[in-house]
């Protein structure tokens, strides 16, 4: 029998260090943090794809529909000169298409 963990000392201590950080943090520093969080959470994803070769749940409309987004976002970054906004956008936009790409070869496969 699998033993269940409570979540809510880890909810309490994020929201701590998340609350700290958005005090702390300039807005420069902030966004980067976003950033980071945000663009990597695409890299999990495609690591975990690359190693589990597992894509079924992924839904390919939500991906276009994202990538789509993103893109626009990443134009944005461009035209406002927003160089944070450009290299964040940059990055989840090939990671998104990277999931993309992976989904729609090993649905090819099957």
């Amino acid at each position: 029998m699998i033993k269940s963990v409570p979540l809510w000392p880890g909810i309490i201590t994020l929201s701590l260090v998340l609350g700290t950080l958005v005090i702390w943090l300039d807005t420069a520093h902030l966004g980067l943090c976003a950033a980071f969080l945000t663009t990597g959470s695409f890299a999990l994803q495609v690591i975990h794809i690359v190693k589990t070769q597992e894509t079924r749940a992924i839904s390919i409309n939500m991906y276009l529909a994202f990538s789509c987004g993103v893109l626009l976002w990443l134009i944005y970054g461009l035209r406002t000169n927003d160089m944070p906004i450009t290299i964040a956008n940059s990055i989840t936009l090939a990671l998104a298409c990277a999931v993309l790409m992976l989904k729609l070869r090993n649905e090819r496969n099957l």
